[in-house]
């Protein structure tokens, strides 16, 4: 059985070594044509990468050229034109002048007339509490009192009243007039 092992061992090296060798062959023909094949891509890129320069280069000179080419100026008819317009803006400078005048004269007559009006109500706002409360103190110094409309109203209501009973029943009037006269004593003690 050893025979065999040994007999089989270098007979198949040998085999091992042969389709090594035929595939060591076959991988470097394919590494050499993919080198080649780089290679080859790689000066078509370095040509396509000169082309492209090449063409930016001429692109940028041109550009340049039309650039430099460009003159700016004013013709002769649109000299004339302009000159036409201020001639125009002559006529109208003067009235230009009169409505900026007449514009800036009202924004200050109606900032003078605000600040006035705001001081004049100030002003009458101030004055009628004065008067209003010179006309009460005069009021209360004759000895009359303000009431409201209603209480008037009451108050004339009750004189009526007490003035037709008098008529009516004049011996009852006298006491209470007298009553009355007798309770105006006691609330001045």
């Amino acid at each position: 059985m050893e025979d065999q092992n040994t007999n089989q061992n270098p007979s198949s090296s040998r085999l091992n070594a042969v389709e090594l060798l035929e595939q060591l062959t076959t991988t470097t023909s394919a590494l050499e044509k993919q080198v080649s094949q780089l290679n080859s891509e790689s000066a078509s890129m370095q040509e396509l990468s000169m082309e492209v320069s090449d063409i930016f280069d001429r692109k940028v000179q041109e550009l340049k050229k039309n650039v430099s080419g460009i003159e700016i100026g004013i013709s002769p008819e649109d000299l004339k034109k302009l000159e036409s317009y201020k001639d125009y803006f002559k006529h109208y400078k003067p009235i230009l002048y009169i409505s900026l005048f007449v514009m800036l004269s009202g924004w200050g007559l109606a900032i003078f007339g605000a600040y006035s009006g705001m001081k004049y109500y100030k002003e009458s706002v101030r004055t009628k509490q004065e008067i209003r409360a010179q006309v009460l103190h005069e009021i209360g110094n004759d000895g009359n009192v303000i009431v409201s409309k209603e209480q008037w109203d009451n108050y004339q209501f009750q004189n009526e009243v007490l003035k037709a009973w008098k008529k009516t029943n004049p011996r009852d009037s006298e006491s209470l007039i007298n009553y009355g006269n007798g309770y105006k004593a006691r609330q001045g003690k």
